[in-house]
């Protein structure tokens, strides 16, 4: 099977769970239809959808395949990287490290944090701005991500993608809009049209964020230590990735949903959208524009927003997820009157969060406020970046609240 059959059974296998999702819908509302048959129809909803994400993950693999040759050669990482920072001898010289205020620009030569320059990618001040600190432990990597995810962060409705180096580019391909052209006997084969590859560059910033840890915290159990670390960085993780999505979602131009939201909703998804987006298209907004989509009926009189019949934690609005943020971190527009934004489409086809492996920590007891309050200021360091793909994959809308 080549590309172009991989992305036309993508494509169908989202018009059937796109049917199969409706048809749930409407027999979630007929008081006819048996528990049974919503049972059944549920099971195949379900068993659709794992095609999809299936056919979904073949087509991006065949696709990356194909660019493979045009990519940059990559900077590898050094061996065993990540089976270093999963030793215990690691995380006891890392929170050494955090204990005594060592750094990689300092902590040469000490022999009780020699395990840590063996994973390091990048520290120390020369070039000036690449200052960093030693790698995590990859328990501790694994904890900040595991509560990032309990947050419901934006990321995981867009592509992602970890390197190793801070700037590069990735490929993509513009995909046929055409058929093959026929062939009379014995005829020529023409090449009316080939794949087009586009470059996407990235370009990686610095985060970051000074901790104040109690010093009592500090040279207690380091389980508790590791443990307060995750959940605080875990938090501004979300935001600071949160802020950054919102940055390129911010790109697009908004439309109005008029008169009739349930119309426009409608159109964005039947039209505006290519059919292989709308399948696997996700609302998100913000909790005005949520409680706007929760007024809306459709003809029946039945509610727009229903819960998902998988997972009773969420909701959908025409067969698609919504996502809600609150209006602090996704506002209002104000003028004539007040809007809510509402984006639809699969951000992981609209942009991409490179992600540079890895959080670096660094501690000091003497430095800003510390050496007052008789504490530990612990900085963490991320390097990210994000990078539009396909900005026909995203559409924004407004909803009068």
């Amino acid at each position: 099977m080549d590309i172009t059959e991989m992305k036309n059974l993508w494509s169908s296998l989202g018009a059937q769970v796109r049917d199969c999702s409706a048809q749930l819908m409407a027999m979630a509302g007929d008081k006819s239809a048996s528990r049974e048959d919503i049972e059944k129809k549920n099971g195949e909803l379900q068993d659709l959808q794992a095609r999809l994400t299936a056919a979904k993950a073949a087509y991006d693999q065949e696709l990356a395949a194909q660019g493979a040759q045009l990519q940059p050669e990559k900077r590898e990482e050094k061996p065993m990287n990540t089976e270093i920072r999963k030793s215990n001898e690691y995380a006891r010289a890392f929170a050494f490290a955090l204990r005594n205020g060592l750094k990689p620009s300092n902590a040469r030569g000490v022999e009780q944090v020699k395990v840590l320059f063996d994973a390091m990618t990048e520290g120390g001040g020369s070039p000036a701005g690449t200052d960093g600190g030693f790698l995590v432990p990859i328990d501790v990597e694994t904890q900040i991500h595991e509560k990032r995810r309990a947050l419901r962060p934006l990321a995981d409705l867009f592509a992602q993608e970890t390197v190793t180096a801070p700037t590069g580019w990735r490929v993509i391909d513009t995909a046929p809009t055409a058929g093959m052209p026929a062939i009379d006997e014995m005829g020529t084969i023409t090449t009316p049209d080939q794949p087009a590859f586009v470059k996407v560059p990235f370009t990686l910033a610095k985060y970051g964020q000074i901790v104040p840890v109690s010093n009592e915290l500090m040279k207690d159990n380091t389980a508790g230590l590791f443990a307060y670390l995750s959940n605080w960085y875990a938090k501004k993780l979300v935001n600071t990735e949160n802020n950054l999505l919102l940055g390129v979602l911010d790109d697009l131009t908004g439309a109005a949903l008029g008169q009739d939201p349930l119309a426009g909703l409608k159109t964005a998804l039947n039209v505006t959208l290519d059919p292989a987006i709308s399948a696997s298209a996700v609302i998100i907004t913000n909790q005005s524009g949520f409680n706007a989509l929760d007024q809306l009926k459709d003809g029946q009189q039945r509610p727009l927003l229903q819960p998902d019949p998988v997972n009773a934690t969420l909701y959908r609005v025409l067969g698609r997820e919504v996502r809600v943020l609150s209006d602090a971190q996704l506002p209002n527009a104000t003028g004539t009157a007040t809007t809510a934004p509402i984006y639809i489409g699969d951000g992981t086809q609209y942009a991409c969060l490179f992600t540079k492996e890895g959080f670096e920590f660094v501690s000091t007891d003497v430095g800003g406020n510390a050496f007052r309050t008789d504490s530990t200021e612990v900085r963490g360091l991320i390097r990210l970046g994000v990078s539009k793909f396909d900005t026909d994959a995203m559409v924004l809308r407004t909803i009068a609240v």
